[in-house]
């Protein structure tokens, strides 16, 4: 929490700086639409007399600065302190990925510490590319667990191999989902991997196989189709039992490299959760839990999907918030008495008290 403080403060202070030229007495100009000329200052403590390590420190700060003023154009002040360790992890950390260039205006000792002024070329574009990014991560819609079905053949025989799971495993996991082989995954990744013999001749003696795979993407507890997707690749190996794995293999990379990116976009885009209501006494009762549902400033809007037996299934379309925010927000409702009985990522099971 301190670190996360501290960040924000120092982005709060870059905002405040002054930005622009320096009366033409530097070279420093913005080249195209894309970057942005700045002026930010950093300052660093003299420990041990070590002045050459304040001054290097001073400079990086002045440098971070130059990227919190460029970043305070796109990001709102309460983003900035939410997305405080985000951003200085993945952009301000990293400043010489979006600096074109810099010169020093003024540099100078005041008391103990070590001061920096310069004038920064920010590629602006660049920062406002990865700030987009960083809204696309999985645990601030829900950290969805995601959970992997796909049978292997070689040749139509099972493969008893699992190298297209895992080779699409790992991508999620290094995207930032949280995998799991657990019984009730918020995602199912289902699907075919198929290896067949395609030739050995003409290739000097090696042997080659040419693998389709094809996958669904389906939120696990109603079975909507997020996404699909389906790739062909070949493999060139010395054994038929070695091509036919390496196809696989292939097509699974192929398939990995968007498929995340595809799942993220689609929850940020279409953020429906359900809700499973029980003990619901008639369609009166049902329409006005429903206008009750809309009411609350995380949701947009909601519909039923189907109504039996006292039990209700409503689509809440949400504006903001997780389930457990949502969880929260339904016992708290003055205008109806709710017990929620199960969480997960995108659905909530709940019951109407009398």
């Amino acid at each position: 929490m301190q670190k996360t403080y501290l960040i924000a403060c120092s982005f709060a202070l870059a905002i405040a700086l002054t930005a622009g030229c320096a009366g033409g007495r530097h070279s420093i100009k913005a080249i195209s639409p894309d970057t942005e000329v700045v002026e930010a200052e950093g300052m660093a403590p003299i420990v041990n007399s070590d002045i050459t390590g304040a001054k290097n420190t001073s400079l990086s700060e002045a440098m971070k600065n130059a990227l919190g003023l460029v970043i305070g154009i796109y990001v709102s002040q309460e983003a900035l302190v939410s997305k405080a360790v985000l951003i200085e992890d993945n952009i301000t950390s990293q400043t010489e990925g979006y600096i074109e260039k810099y010169d020093v205006l003024k540099e100078w000792k005041e008391g103990d510490f070590y001061k920096t002024r310069i004038k920064a070329l920010v590629r602006k574009e660049d920062l406002s590319a990865r700030l987009k990014l960083l809204d696309l991560e999985p645990k601030k819609l829900g950290n969805p667990v995601v959970k992997f079905s796909i049978e292997e053949t070689i040749d139509g025989n099972s493969a008893g191999t699992r190298m297209a799971e895992n080779e699409l495993k790992k991508k999620f996991v290094d995207d930032g989902f949280v995998v799991s082989d657990a019984s009730e995954p918020d995602i199912l990744v289902s699907g075919n991997a198929e290896s067949n013999f395609n030739t050995d001749q003409g290739l000097g003696g090696l042997v080659s196989y040419r693998a389709s795979i094809a996958l669904k993407v389906t939120k696990a507890a109603s079975g909507d189709v997020i996404t699909t997707d389906e790739q062909t690749q070949g493999g060139v190996d010395v054994t038929r039992a070695a091509a036919a794995k390496t196809a696989i293999l292939n097509g699974a990379k192929k398939i990995a490299q968007d498929l995340p990116a595809t799942v993220l976009k689609f929850l940020k885009e279409r953020s429906v959760m359900q809700l499973s209501i029980s003990n619901v006494g008639d369609m009166n009762a049902l329409n006005d839990f429903t206008r009750a549902l809309r009411a609350l400033v995380e949701v947009r809007d909601c519909w039923v999907r189907n109504y039996t037996n006292g039990s209700a299934l409503l689509d809440m379309d949400i504006k903001r918030g997780t389930s457990q925010d949502i969880a929260k927000r339904l016992e708290q409702m003055s205008s109806a008495r709710v017990k929620v009985k199960k969480i997960n990522a995108y659905g909530l099971e709940a019951e109407l008290l009398k």
